[in-house]
């Protein structure tokens, strides 16, 4: 079953990462789901290893995640849709594709590169992975 918007259209996901791609994407996805619509945001903070079976993730770096998770509310509201904000923690594609799953997502939406060109190998393992439709933002 399908979680539907208000326009009876799937339930959008968009991974940002507050990247000039990343905000074309979550402007897309805006558009997508349509004013008065709701679009999940996940950003994905990769752990840190600390020892062999120990990771963890710094505090700058969790603050750093929340801002970024605050401007992509911010850009929403200002499109009129509303932001459901997922802070994860770990591999991006695996933390993304957890997210559509959970949300019944029926779109993943990312920017073709992001910060150090993460999002295009992102794009590239979540279509080869199967699962929701993945739409790629130049």
């Amino acid at each position: 079953m399908s979680v539907l918007n208000h326009e009876g259209r799937g339930r959008v996901l968009v991974a940002w990462d507050g990247s000039e791609t990343g905000r074309r994407a979550l402007l897309h996805a805006a558009r997508v789901a349509g004013r008065g619509g709701r679009v999940a945001v996940v950003n994905v903070v990769r752990a840190q290893s600390i020892g062999s079976r120990l990771q963890t993730v710094s505090d700058e770096a969790r603050a750093e995640q929340q801002a970024v998770l605050e401007q992509a509310a911010v850009l929403l509201a200002q499109a009129g849709v509303q932001a459901e904000l997922i802070a994860a923690t770990g591999d991006p594609v695996t933390e993304i594709q957890a997210a559509a799953k959970r949300l019944h997502a029926d779109t993943v939406v990312v920017g073709r590169s992001g910060r150090r060109g993460l999002h295009t190998r992102v794009a590239d393992r979540l279509v080869r992975r199967g699962g929701p439709d993945v739409l790629v933002v130049h």
